[in-house]
């Protein structure tokens, strides 16, 4: 069994929760939780008896958001032991996906710090686009690299960190489609 976690602040249809649907999709026995909606306990109670976590979650002010930081801070502050495979989806509004780096590197350091193991990650640039099935069409490298996460976490393989750029795009042609997003 897979746990995905939903980091997002958003209630309903986060990009998170998108991104976390898709793998779902590709990927056996898996349930969804959310940070915002789920509690700690419940999920805390799924990944002990899980094989993998993926969390996923926006880029705010490069780092996780602060609902991501509190179920964190939870784990690490009540000395709970993760002895999981993490991947880790990140998804931020700037066109390149690089902005992510350093929130991926706050995970890296707290997966030690709880004894999990960390096994790779896609840091998806323009989320709002990505993230909208219209616009499926000119992010095919984020579900690529989804896709291959999704088939590492169900091998339970170590994956090699993904960043994803909506490529097609000049800055003022996505500022437009994100805004319409």
């Amino acid at each position: 069994m897979h746990v995905l976690i939903n980091g997002s602040q958003k209630s309903k249809s986060s990009n998170s929760e998108y991104f976390l649907e898709y793998i779902s999709k590709n990927i056996n026995e898996c349930t969804i939780f959310s940070l915002k909606k789920d509690s700690y306990k419940n999920i805390i109670s799924s990944i002990k008896e899980s094989e993998n976590v993926v969390m996923a979650f926006p880029l705010y002010v490069d780092s996780p958001n602060t609902v991501t930081i509190c179920f964190l801070d939870y784990i690490y502050d009540n000395n709970i032991t993760i002895n999981k495979n993490i991947y880790v989806v990140i998804n931020c509004g700037f066109r390149e996906g690089e902005h992510n780096i350093t929130a991926l590197n706050i995970i890296k350091n707290w997966c030690k710090k709880v004894h999990a193991n960390y096994c790779g990650a896609v840091l998806i640039g323009a989320g709002e686009v990505a993230g909208n099935k219209k616009y499926q069409f000119i992010s095919k490298k984020v579900f690529k690299c989804l896709n291959k996460l999704s088939n590492d976490i169900e091998n339970n393989i170590v994956s090699k960190d993904m960043i994803t750029t909506v490529s097609l795009l000049n800055n003022k042609l996505y500022c437009m489609i994100a805004n319409i997003s």
